[in-house]
């Protein structure tokens, strides 16, 4: 991509440590490409610590807004002069835009799964949501599926503390809300499966390159015929869940969605602008490149490796 650059270009940093193996910035540049906007995202390497001159930088500058990947997406909540109220409560922002020497921070994981959903065509309203695992991820989604008025949630987690502080967060802002917490065990999965109307499966498990799965997937044979699968995962495009439940007839959907609405719901924060819905395509196949480009980048950083080795 040929980038545009000059006294009007909007200026916007893709921040973390490492960045090494980064595809985030790609695909911001293309979203901007899409929308026709005079702006470039750059991918610059801010170690834990250095968040506060980094900001002070940006406020010199006149950077539009950041988005972050580890390790900041905790330690810039404090620096932040407004943070979405779900965000703050599970202590998760990573996208930060600035407006007047203000920093305004929101985590779009959440919305970006509850978009896909909805575009789905899988009705929310009145839905009882079964939630495998309590990671970074789980409770921003579930915040934004009570927004859209699902009736239960049900958090699994190996670490049972985990889920209950997710449960206890969202009774607190929809106390009409019926919501529990238990263990991540196939018996307690089957315990819930006959009542579930969505599944959202939050963990690492079945992911390419993770060595765990799920052992027993039985419970899938226990969700009513009208029930959905959805999985934060995209590679593979079909973990062995969401494989067992299209086995069954079920409407699945995977981490690919959840991706591209991300992107659609950051254009919408960082400039207020509202993608049409040619854009899915467009997004899908900008990850797709994006991840293809840092596949080579992990190959040619693994092969400098071997070449100081030896």
């Amino acid at each position: 991509m040929r980038v545009k650059y000059d006294v009007d270009t909007q200026l916007l940093f893709q921040i973390g440590d490492p960045l090494d193996h980064a595809c985030a910035c790609t695909i911001h540049n293309r979203m901007y490409e899409l929308a026709n906007l005079n702006a470039v995202n750059l991918n610059v390497v801010v170690k834990r610590g250095e968040l506060p001159q980094f900001i002070q930088s940006c406020k010199q500058l006149g950077v539009r807004g950041f988005d972050i990947t580890m390790p900041h997406k905790s330690d810039v909540i404090p620096l932040c002069d407004e943070v979405e109220p779900f965000s703050r409560e599970f202590n998760c922002v990573n996208h930060v835009k600035i407006r007047d020497g203000k920093l305004i921070g929101v985590g779009l994981d959440g919305l970006g799964m509850v978009m896909a959903i909805e575009d789905a065509g899988i009705p929310l309203t009145g839905a009882r949501v079964l939630m495998l695992g309590a990671g970074a991820v789980s409770g921003p989604i579930a915040a934004e599926l009570c927004k859209r008025g699902v009736a239960c949630v049900t958090v699994l987690n190996r670490t049972v503390s985990k889920a209950e502080q997710i449960v206890q967060t969202l009774k607190r802002y929809f106390p009409d809300l019926q919501a529990r917490a238990d263990t991540l065990t196939p018996e307690r999965m089957a315990q819930y499966a006959p009542e579930t109307t969505l599944v959202v499966q939050c963990t690492s498990m079945g992911m390419s390159g993770h060595q765990e799965d799920y052992t027993d997937l039985s419970f899938v044979d226990l969700l009513p015929a009208r029930a959905a699968v959805a999985d934060v995962i995209f590679n593979p495009e079909r973990t062995a869940l969401l494989a067992r439940a299209e086995q069954r007839g079920l409407r699945v959907l995977n981490g690919m969605g959840m991706l591209v609405n991300q992107e659609k719901a950051m254009m919408k924060f960082h400039f207020d602008i509202d993608l049409g819905d040619e854009f899915a395509a467009e997004g899908e196949e900008a990850l797709l490149v994006a991840l293809a480009m840092r596949q080579l980048r992990t190959r040619r950083l693994e092969k400098k490796g071997a070449r100081h080795e030896g």
